[in-house]
């Protein structure tokens, strides 16, 4: 049954450049098997400024791109609406029945431009609301500009949207309490596509990953307050457990030593006595990585209680768990949801070497019963949502 086309518009980089792209094709996916025709508008890091709109087809769907903003001026055009994107959305709306539109994380102002096109056709307009993003750093321009849009999305944009995808518990309570209809949506995967996990080798050590951007080295403050996770303290739990005489390695994807030590100097020392144990890998494509966080005992990452970090949901909990390799953190509220979940352990701020001292003593035997477990909760499958999205949409009225 065809009931219309949805329109997904964001900065996601499809198929797999970014976590974006794994939340919007999931959620794309549940709206398809909802009867609904689904087209992404994304950006694509590898064109040229000025070369405009590029279609191409990923996992059946009409993908559409435009060069990612490189520089003031090409942000300032992205930010106050892309000529190209109207134009498209316009051109959808001629060729095809669009009934709803799906703003992803979306500047305020190009987002007002793009519901005042949809209030014209009577399409229903959603945001979809993953970050509260935070603008205590970099230049001045950067932080006011920031500010600013921030502001204005959060604040007054999505309230004005016909409904809400949320991420967390934080912005799920903080839009229903403004009267807006909202449905709340971890970033999902088609857990399909992972294989059963490798039975654990009884000879090699525990083996640790971390994956992420935890912060931006040269937009954190002097007091280091806006840091997405903490992987300093995960550098401090290893270094005493190395300490300690315990036999494990860590790797960390997603930045290089250099940049670590950039806002961290002071772990220079720690990082060159874990040389035999630690070991940064810098960025790398998803496909890769993927492979390394399957094959690992556990992946790692720690955050703090900020609005960014409440407002969020951390995606690579659920690719770890959906790979079947359990996940180490702390108690947050976006978890809540999740406590109990099949390979997922959690601590108390303060009490991160403890539980990972616990569970650094882990047999291969409980390894093996643990991830298997965790691979086969499917908690994080697309296809376990569909009930909540077709509610979701019915309000709201697509």
């Amino acid at each position: 049954m065809d009931k219309g086309t949805i329109i997904y518009i964001g900065g996601f980089e499809l198929p797999d450049k970014n976590a974006a792209a794994h939340r919007v094709l999931a959620n794309g996916k549940i709206f398809r098997e909802l009867g609904y025709n689904v087209i992404f508008i994304g950006v694509n890091s590898s064109s040229r400024s000025g070369t405009g709109l590029k279609r191409a087809d990923f996992s059946g769907f009409e993908c559409w791109s435009v060069p990612y903003p490189k520089g003031s001026l090409a942000w300032l055009k992205y930010i106050s609406g892309a000529s190209d994107i109207l134009g498209l959305l316009r051109q959808q709306r001629q060729l095809t029945r669009v009934v709803g539109v799906v703003c992803y994380n979306y500047p305020a102002i190009a987002q007002l431009r793009i519901k005042k096109i949809c209030r014209e056709a009577n399409i229903k307009i959603m945001a979809d609301a993953t970050e509260w993003y935070d603008a205590s750093a970099g230049s001045l321009f950067y932080r006011i500009v920031k500010c600013i849009d921030t502001s204005l999305r959060m604040h007054w944009v999505h309230k004005a949207t016909d409904g809400v995808i949320t991420t967390s518990r934080y912005l799920t309570d903080y839009y229903s309490e403004q009267g807006k209809i909202t449905v709340e949506l971890p970033t999902l995967f088609d857990v399909r596509k992972f294989n059963s996990p490798l039975i654990r080798d009884n000879s090699t050590k525990i083996k640790f990953i971390y994956v992420g951007s935890p912060f931006d080295a040269g937009r954190v403050n002097k007091e280091r307050t806006n840091l997405k996770e903490r992987l300093d303290v995960c550098i401090e739990v290893f270094f005493e457990l190395h300490r300690s005489g315990e036999d494990f390695s860590f790797d960390i994807y997603g930045l290089t030593a250099n940049e670590y030590l950039q806002v961290f100097p002071e772990h220079a020392g720690m990082l060159q006595e874990m040389v035999g144990c630690t070991s940064f890998k810098g960025r790398q494509p998803n496909e890769i990585i993927l492979r390394h966080i399957a094959c690992s005992d556990f992946s790692i990452f720690f955050r703090d209680k900020t609005r960014v970090t409440l407002a969020g949901f951390p995606s690579k909990l659920a690719e770890s768990i959906s790979c079947g390799t359990p996940v180490i953190s702390n108690t947050m509220v976006s978890l809540l949801s999740y406590e109990g979940t099949a390979g997922l352990f959690l601590a108390k701020r303060g009490e991160e070497l403890e539980l990972v001292r616990k569970l650094i003593k882990s047999t291969p035997s409980d390894i093996n019963f643990i991830k298997q477990h965790a691979y086969s909760s499917r908690v994080f499958d697309y296809r376990n949502y569909t009930l909540k999205v077709a509610q979701f949409l019915d309000k709201v009225g697509v």
